[in-house]
């Protein structure tokens, strides 16, 4: 087909597939009612033969800006959390496919945060909102609520019951991580959390107690330690669980980074991550195969709930029950090298321990 780039029409894109101009109609709006193969044979004509739609005229007709937005919390250690980036790259690929753009704004408190919203949903600048590391009972959400605005949370709430979410089972994947450690015959078992005002981090703490009590072993609060979520809230949260009296011989952390932190403190005085210690995180981040050791972790691929979240924002707008875009999946165990048996008791860890803080001329914290 000769012709210029802009000037292929929708007519011309469904005589190339074969369909009703109004599948190929149906599919450019998202609608979900069009088969796989057949959406998936729309897109990929749209693409070779360079159909570009009225953004103006669609946009008119549709009361749509066709972007999306998401503002992210500075806080909680969220601006050095990788997690977060990988989640706004899976956003971006899917709206790309779908030709749809992603406004990205950050908020440096709790009232700037509502302030933002605010001014997006009365400037029309977004579509709708997705809501990420949400909190217990979360004001974005009471905020969008108030407004009417459509949304879907990644994460839940207190009660998350009449909107849209995606998320893990944080509390069965923290039991089946203090179980897996236990059988490899660690019998403290130390857990790294953020506050827990966040969602996800209450869940991963009462699954950490769950699985403690799952098995019968006594709860120790001087095992846990909440920290920022970053690399140096690890460090300092090891530092702190490794410097007790009888430490534990096992980190289980709420985050890879907060994970990769603790590997850190434990490589600057020498102890083996695996054996002396054993790390677990929780995110399956992809530089989390490259670190020595490799991280044993439950993996959530960030990238792929970005897409997910997306697409059900994409079905919220498009006016399906937000009650019925609820999902809830499982964390998988992925098990690298820094995870073993314990080769050595709380006590003479503990010694250890103490002889290398003694030799170090300052302790100090890092991380990333």
């Amino acid at each position: 087909m000769s012709r210029t780039r802009g000037s292929v029409t929708i007519d011309d894109v469904a005589r190339h597939v074969g369909v009703a101009k109004g599948t190929v109609s149906r599919v450019l709006n998202n609608y979900t009612d069009i088969s796989e193969p057949t959406r998936n044979r729309i897109l990929k004509a749209v693409k070779e033969l360079g159909y570009q739609p009225s953004a103006n005229a669609r946009n008119l007709k549709r009361g749509r800006q066709d972007t999306l937005g998401i503002v992210i919390p500075v806080g909680h250690g969220s601006g050095a959390d990788p997690f977060l980036s990988e989640f706004i790259d899976g956003i971006a690929r899917a709206l790309d496919e779908l030709g749809l753009d992603l406004l990205v704004t950050t908020a440096h408190s709790p009232s700037h945060m509502i302030e933002t919203l605010q001014r997006l949903i009365a400037r029309r600048k977004v579509d709708g909102f997705i809501v990420t590391r949400t909190e217990v009972d979360d004001p974005r959400i009471a905020c969008l609520r108030e407004h009417n605005f459509p949304f879907v949370a990644h994460g839940r709430t207190r009660d998350p019951s009449d909107f849209a979410w995606f998320d893990i089972d944080n509390v069965a994947a923290f039991a089946e991580g203090v179980r897996h450690i236990y059988s490899l015959g660690h019998e403290r078992i130390g857990f790294i959390g953020a506050k827990l005002d966040l969602n996800f981090a209450l869940q991963r703490r009462d699954g950490y107690r769950q699985g403690l009590e799952d098995l019968g072993v006594t709860h120790d609060p001087d095992l846990e330690c909440l920290r920022d979520l970053s690399g140096k809230g690890g460090f300092e949260a090891a530092e702190a669980l490794l410097s007790l009296p009888r430490p534990p011989t096992a980190l289980l952390c709420a985050t890879d980074a907060l994970a990769i932190g603790a590997v850190q403190f434990c490589r600057k005085f020498g102890l083996k991550v695996g054996s002396d210690v054993t790390v677990i995180g929780y995110d399956g981040l992809p530089v989390g195969e490259y670190l020595d050791p490799p991280l044993t972790t439950f993996s959530q691929s960030a990238q792929e709930a970005g897409g997910r979240v997306a697409r059900k924002l994409i079905d919220v707008l498009d006016g399906k029950d937000p009650k019925s875009l609820q999902a809830l999946v499982k964390a998988v165990l992925i098990r690298r090298s820094s995870d073993g048996a314990p080769s050595m008791t709380p006590d003479s860890l503990s010694k250890l321990i103490r002889d290398r803080l003694n030799n170090q001329p300052h302790s100090g914290t890092k991380g990333e």
